[in-house]
């Protein structure tokens, strides 16, 4: 190589390295610490999910977590704060996904329509999207009387969402008089949170499970 192209290669190199100085730096995301209030509660609604609420203790938490027992209590004062924080949250993302789900619809959709749309919400958010709906689901039944008092309030709020669905299905004459609404709310409820003990991805669709649960039940509406 010539004298005259090394001295040319090294400006070219000199102006590549000036350029990149130049260059406003991208801040690069700081990683979550580990032992985080937000990884112990991913971790509990996890474990809530596959184990159920026995089996999620603060050791094993910690455990899955990578840090000692003790320094979970930094954050949380027992195992019963955080499985209320996850049942909480469980309720909070369906909630979300359902009203989401119905608000988007059109305003003179069919009350059938609404019941297919809130089935398969919920089953996007219990099924596919969320840990922490999954073991509120599961758990729930499991949990120490005052936990559960608790946690009613999330709970009461997503329901009425479904007495309202119900109710205007009735209104249709899709439910007969004699027929409890609440009997038929409780009955859907139970049939979609179920769902997690029998579904697989690829077995049948959430869509068409939505659309056979709303047909197989009110099939005249």
């Amino acid at each position: 190589m010539t004298r005259a192209v090394k001295k040319s290669a090294q400006a070219s190199r000199v102006d590549t390295v000036a350029r990149d100085r130049r260059k406003p730096a991208v801040a690069e995301p700081a990683p979550e610490r580990v032992g985080s209030a937000s990884q112990i509660l991913d971790t509990a609604a996890r474990l809530m999910r596959e184990k159920g609420y026995e089996a999620t203790t603060i050791r094993a938490i910690a455990l899955e977590v990578g840090i000692k027992a003790g320094s979970i209590y930094h954050h949380f004062p027992s195992k019963d704060d955080i499985v209320q924080k996850v049942v909480d949250e469980g309720v909070r993302v369906v909630y979300e996904a359902v009203v989401g789900a119905l608000a988007a619809l059109p305003p003179k959709s069919t009350p059938r329509k609404r019941l297919e749309t809130a089935v398969r919400a919920h089953l996007l958010s219990s099924l596919e999207h969320s840990d922490y709906t999954s073991a509120s689901i599961r758990a729930f039944a499991f949990l120490p009387p005052k936990v559960r008092e608790e946690c009613r309030l999330e709970r009461k709020k997503y329901e009425d969402v479904w007495r309202k669905i119900i109710k205007d299905l009735a209104d249709t004459g899709a439910i007969h008089p004699s027929i409890s609404q609440d009997s038929v709310r409780l009955m859907l409820l139970g049939a979609v949170n179920w769902a997690g003990e029998w579904y697989r991805p690829g077995r049948l669709s959430i869509d068409k499970i939505a659309r056979d649960f709303a047909a197989s039940i009110f099939p005249n509406a």
